[in-house]
């Protein structure tokens, strides 16, 4: 019995001044309309723990990571295509996080849609077409690092999830 083609992960560790590799794979994900990018920023190991169960957290759902996780995803790739760009983040901090954002310095750039802002579902941008992927991915570790509520080791991780094989029959 044949299964869906199993869809390939590639990690890449970078610093924020060396992102070329998770570009170039933003660019080739882009070209395929298929795949994303789950980008992770670093902790330093004792920050690395089980965070506290408390009675809100066990009546309400699980407490959120300390760090944000941001996702990007290219026209097309989403199961609910809107056929735009999106970046969206899985945050720690609570509601508004496009105010605190600001608070911080990181603005959502001009031309840039929020299509979400949530505390548990996350927060959803989508820049405008065209804008370029060493922007979209610049603008998302500043976001990712300043939606952190830990230290973070300046180093970052990108797991992408590249574009499902097509599947060949005869």
């Amino acid at each position: 019995m044949a299964g869906r083609p199993r869809r390939d992960v590639e990690t890449i560790e970078f610093d924020p001044g060396t992102t070329d590799a998770v570009v170039a794979r933003m660019e080739e994900l882009a070209s395929a309309g298929d795949g994303w990018i789950n980008v992770l920023p670093g902790v330093p190991e004792e920050e690395v723990e089980e965070p506290p169960r408390g009675v809100f957290t066990a009546l309400f759902g699980t407490a959120q990571p300390p760090v944000s996780m941001g996702t990007w995803v290219p026209a097309g790739g989403g199961r609910r295509d809107s056929g735009a760009e999106t970046v969206g983040f899985m945050h720690p901090r609570g509601r508004r996080a496009v105010n605190q954002l600001a608070s911080a310095g990181v603005m959502v750039p001009a031309g840039w849609r929020v299509g979400q802002d949530h505390p548990r579902r996350g927060l959803i941008v989508r820049p405008p077409s065209g804008t370029p992927h060493a922007e979209v991915l610049s603008w998302v570790l500043r976001a990712g690092a300043a939606l952190a509520v830990v230290p973070l080791t300046g180093r970052w991780q990108a797991r992408v999830y590249l574009p499902k094989p097509r599947s060949t029959t005869s």
